[in-house]
């Protein structure tokens, strides 16, 4: 984690110095991090730029995308980093089993 962390630290800084805002805190005891990064000016741009450098090394280094609230709609584009196909097609498999007719958040993670 120590690693990731100070990876991230820097990409954050290279991007936008003391114009951003870098937040880590988490859960000592089964190792979950929450981060939240703050860059300015804030747009849609730099928000896609600070997701990349959250989400994307932790393909890596075996880390997940989202831990105890599941994927929801803002991380559902990087589920792919830490989620194999399988086991996404196994997601898919399940939602179609447990709501065949698509009626809980229709195409919100998984389309029918």
């Amino acid at each position: 984690m120590e690693a990731y962390v100070d990876r991230l630290r820097s990409s954050v800084n290279a991007a936008w110095g003391d114009e951003a805002r870098l937040i880590i805190f988490g859960h000592l005891g089964d190792g979950n991090l929450h981060v939240v990064v703050s860059p300015r000016p804030w747009s849609d741009e730099t928000r896609q730029q600070a997701e990349k450098m959250v989400y994307e090394p932790l393909a890596d280094i075996g880390g997940a995308v989202s831990a105890e609230h599941g994927i929801g709609l803002e991380k559902r584009d990087y589920l792919h980093l830490s989620r194999s196909p399988e086991e996404i097609a196994l997601m898919k498999a399940l939602k179609m089993t447990l709501d065949p007719k698509s009626i809980l958040n229709p195409g919100k993670i998984f389309a029918a």
